[in-house]
């Protein structure tokens, strides 16, 4: 992009020295062959530019620009979802971390539901601007939490429930889903959402689920059911990260990339 800007100027400066050195060997022969005023004011014009060649040069550059600014735009939106996504993940965890000496070992904490969870475990420990609950339907009780950059997560603590809204059974662990841009987490999980706007995070630090992935550890991208083969990620699972399947790998294939979005990322992620 920056060689496309970079190339403009030259051919334009480039264009400028050669009209201005027309322009003096005009001049030159007029002075040698003793040409009157007229042909003076006819060589200095040949200086400048015509709307024409003004209009092409505005032209080129609108091009240029045209296909260097989408490009620009998707980078900049890229650099802020990997600096939000690695900016929650650190200090979610450090949050765990200092709940820990307050209340013992993660492994061993108990939570009726999200909400008990949440003031019990999290609430004293992170910094945020607020929350409210964001359940849909009967799904499960998540809490969402607006932070201070502007992003935001839902959590729950993962169970299951009938179609009145009663819990069968639950879990002492659940979703995170991350939202670099708060907006697209006021609408409730959305798996829609998922590896664009949205985010998934798994925490089972007792191992209720996939413990070879989430035992003893604290909130890390979602990774139930992984072989432990980078293309699963992308595909071969239900929770591969592409359009036919459930999207739950996408947080991990960003992160495996060291918080960068590789190249042959699936989606374009929004801000």
């Amino acid at each position: 992009m920056a060689a496309n800007f970079a190339a403009i100027q030259i051919i334009i400066i480039e264009y400028i020295r050669i009209k201005r050195s027309k322009g003096y060997e005009y001049q030159s022969q007029n002075r040698k062959t003793g040409g009157g005023n007229l042909l003076s004011l006819q060589n200095k014009r040949l200086q400048g530019f015509t709307l024409a060649e003004v209009l092409i040069t505005l032209g080129i550059i609108g091009v240029v620009a045209a296909m260097t600014i989408p490009i620009l735009m998707t980078k900049c939106t890229n650099i802020v979802v990997e600096t939000r996504l690695k900016s929650f993940y650190s200090k979610i965890n450090q949050a765990i971390r200092l709940s820990e000496y307050d209340n013992e070992e993660k492994e061993g904490w108990t939570a009726a539901d999200t909400n008990e969870f949440w003031e019990k475990y999290l609430r004293n420990y992170l910094k945020y601007m607020r929350y409210e609950n964001k359940r849909v339907g009967n799904s499960n009780d998540w809490r969402l939490v607006y932070l201070i950059d502007g992003s935001a997560f839902l959590m729950d603590i993962y169970g299951t429930w009938d179609e009145d809204g009663n819990q069968k059974t639950k879990t002492n662990g659940g979703h995170f889903i991350f939202c670099p841009s708060a907006k697209y987490c006021e609408g409730g999980s959305d798996k829609t959402k998922w590896g664009r706007s949205q985010f998934v995070f798994g925490y089972w630090p007792a191992g209720e689920i996939m413990p070879k992935y989430h035992k003893n550890k604290g909130v890390e991208p979602y990774l139930n059911g992984w072989n432990g083969k980078r293309e699963t990620l992308y595909v071969g699972s239900s929770y591969s990260c592409n359009e036919k399947n459930n999207n739950f790998y996408c947080t991990a294939i960003i992160q495996q990339n060291g918080w960068k979005i590789p190249s042959n990322y699936p989606y374009k992620v929004r801000l």
